[in-house]
């Protein structure tokens, strides 16, 4: 069975095949084109680092945009460039 972690942790010790919970501003949002599969890739970045966020079968997301904040929760999978999350449950965070 696999534990899911209540608290957040910094998007730095996220470790492949793991689930993590973080949070973070969302920094790009990268659509896919009308003739490929729909997929929103999202950028999110804390100050110990970066993770890509991939919904698929979705290209928007309401509040999903740019200079949001947001909490993920997911399994981390890993990448070349940053380490990946694909469809993880997510948490609008009100602006202060």
């Amino acid at each position: 069975m696999t534990q899911i972690p209540t608290a957040l942790s910094p998007i730095s010790e996220a470790q492949p095949r793991t689930y993590a919970r973080v949070a973070g501003r969302i920094v790009w949002v990268q659509v896919e084109p009308s003739d490929a599969a729909p997929r929103l890739t999202a950028r999110i970045e804390d100050q110990s680092g970066r993770l890509d966020a991939i919904f698929q079968g979705r290209r928007a997301i309401a509040g999903i945009e740019p200079g949001r904040r947001v909490v993920l929760e997911g399994r981390i999978c890993e990448a070349i460039a940053v380490p990946l999350m694909y469809n993880p449950r997510y948490e609008l965070v009100a602006s202060a």
